[in-house]
């Protein structure tokens, strides 16, 4: 009789550990079982999400090389300026390429806004002005960007680490 039982939240480490030929790979199974141990009690939709979202961020740690995951926040319009933080989770200090779109998976925009201030984070390079930036976060892996416009427009920050490309929900200017 097997005696084995199924982790729903990991890998089963019954076979003992083992170590795929990629260290992507390799920190993501070793975040998965060091996870098991905060494992969600409940179903609950947010309750999976807030545990994969540990396990990402564990394996970020574990191997900040290779981590590419952001995370963007758009706060609402004030005063015809819309703020927004992009984190990369791990901790250190990262290089993005960013720049404003007019649609989710679209290119640089063709529409400048009145400005663009990057709060915190250096500015390495403008690759054109108010609208594509190749900047490094602060030691924490933060960006805080302000962007200013006077009239109606939606735009949506795209950031890539690693060539993966992430959209911001839109900023919205009305």
């Amino acid at each position: 009789m097997n005696l084995r039982h199924t982790e729903f939240f990991g890998p089963d480490l019954g076979r003992g550990p083992f170590s795929s030929q990629r260290v992507e790979t390799s920190a993501l199974q070793i975040a998965t079982a060091l996870a098991q141990i905060r494992a969600p009690l409940t179903r609950a939709d947010d309750d999976l999400r807030s545990h994969a979202d540990f396990i990402r961020e564990l394996a970020d740690r574990l191997c900040p090389d290779w981590a590419a995951a952001l995370r963007i926040s758009v706060d609402a319009e004030q005063y015809d300026a819309v703020h927004t933080s992009i984190i990369a989770p791990t901790g250190e200090y990262s290089l993005l390429d960013l720049w404003l779109s007019d649609s989710i998976g679209g290119g640089v925009t063709g529409t400048s806004p009145g400005s663009v201030t990057f709060n915190v984070g250096t500015v390495i390079q403008t690759i054109t002005s108010n609208r594509r930036y190749l900047v490094l976060t602060s030691a924490t892996g933060v960006i805080d960007v302000t962007v200013s416009y006077g009239s109606t427009r939606t735009w949506y920050w795209a950031a890539t680490r690693y060539g993966r490309v992430y959209y911001s929900s839109r900023l919205y200017f009305t």
